[in-house]
C-alpha cells in the first residue's frame, strides 16, 4: 500500500476567516505538530507564513497551539479574526497583495518561458515597438507598402 504523503492547501485558500494562506499555514502547523511535515517549512523557516503571521500579528508558537487545540476550521477562524483585531478592508487588501505576489511567483510552464524569451530577443533585434508583438508588427509592415 502506497503511503500517504502530507501536502498543505494551497495559498490562496481562503476556507479559515477568509485569509489567504491561513488554511495551508493551519495544515503545516499541524503536520509540524505532528512531526508530519516532511520538507515544507512553516513558521520562521516560511517566508509566506512569517508574512501571513505579521499581518495577523500573532506569534508561531500561539498560532500553532491554537491551530492544534481547534480541529475545527470554523472554530479556528473565529478565533483567528477574534486575536487579529483585523477589518474586513484590511483583510482583503491583504488578499488581494497574497494573490498578486503569489501570480508573480508562478513558474511558467516551459513553452510559454520559451516563448516570452524569444519574444523578448527578436523584438530587440527586429527594432520592433516596445509592446507590439512580433504578429501585429508583421501585419503592420505588410499593410503598410500598399
Amino acid at each position: 500500500m502506497k503511503q500517504k504523503t502530507f501536502r498543505p492547501r494551497g495559498i490562496l485558500n481562503q476556507d479559515i476567516a477568509g485569509i489567504c494562506g491561513v488554511a495551508r499555514m493551519t495544515d503545516k502547523a499541524r503536520a509540524a505538530h505532528a512531526g508530519e511535515i516532511g520538507s515544507y517549512k512553516y513558521g520562521a523557516d516560511s517566508e509566506q507564513d512569517t508574512e501571513i503571521l505579521s499581518f495577523l500579528e500573532i506569534t508561531v508558537g500561539t498560532f500553532q497551539d491554537a491551530a492544534v487545540r481547534l480541529t475545527n476550521d470554523v472554530k479556528l477562524g473565529a478565533w483567528i479574526l477574534d486575536n487579529c483585531e483585523k477589518s474586513s478592508e484590511e483583510i482583503s487588501k491583504f488578499n488581494r497583495k497574497l494573490k498578486y505576489s503569489s501570480q508573480r511567483k508562478t513558474p511558467q510552464n516551459g513553452f510559454s518561458k520559451r516563448r516570452r524569451e524569444l519574444n523578448d530577443k527578436y523584438l530587440n533585434v527586429l527594432n520592433i515597438p516596445f509592446g507590439l508583438s512580433p504578429g501585429w508588427w508583421l501585419f503592420f509592415k505588410v499593410f503598410k507598402r500598399r
